[in-house]
């Protein structure tokens, strides 16, 4: 497949030359997928309408890098959250580069366990009560309502697709409700 430079160079443009990381954050999107656009993937119609809306961009320019860029006014960046980013980077950075090892372990002392996924799995040997009992020791509850498509064919998972499968529900569901927390 022909690689699409001048896609790749807008799609950077339109983002601040920002981080794959940044774009994928920013549009919702897996960084696989992000990452295989700037290889020279072109994005479906409905990214492409995702990635207007977001920066306004007009979608001719985007496609074609012909008339005006943007259809209205750019969107702003946020860029108090990138600096905000960045700064507890370089200062977590200086840190480690200064403090002893020894001190640097003295911090995990008052760390609480996580939660033991594995453990949970073999006494519950349900995925549904191991997630119940995982939001509860975050005191959390459990969404009663969560159709689990993660665990479809369960029976035929071996142990440690299980519990990555578990691992994975988690994810998503944390950051579904971290969405809908968010438009409350």
């Amino acid at each position: 497949m022909k690689t699409d430079i001048s896609f790749r160079d807008r799609l950077s443009r339109i983002f601040d030359h920002g981080s794959m990381a940044d774009i994928a954050r920013r549009l919702d999107l897996p960084h696989a997928t992000i990452r295989n656009y700037f290889g020279g993937r072109l994005p479906s119609p409905d990214v492409l309408i995702l990635i207007a809306n977001e920066t306004n961009v007009s979608l001719n320019w985007l496609l074609t890098g012909r008339g005006e860029m943007y259809s209205g006014s750019p969107k702003g960046v946020d860029l108090g959250r990138i600096l905000d980013d960045r700064i507890a980077e370089i200062v977590e950075q200086k840190l480690a580069e200064r403090l002893e090892p020894e001190i640097l372990q003295l911090g995990t002392i008052d760390e609480p366990k996580p939660f033991d996924v594995e453990a949970a799995l073999e006494k519950l040997c349900d995925p549904h009560r191991v997630m119940s009992e995982w939001f509860k020791f975050e005191g959390r509850k459990y969404p009663k309502d969560f159709g689990v498509v993660f665990f479809q064919g369960w029976e035929s998972f071996t142990p440690a697709e299980r519990i990555d499968a578990i691992h994975d529900a988690k994810k998503v569901l944390d950051r579904t409700l971290s969405k809908q927390k968010g438009r409350k």
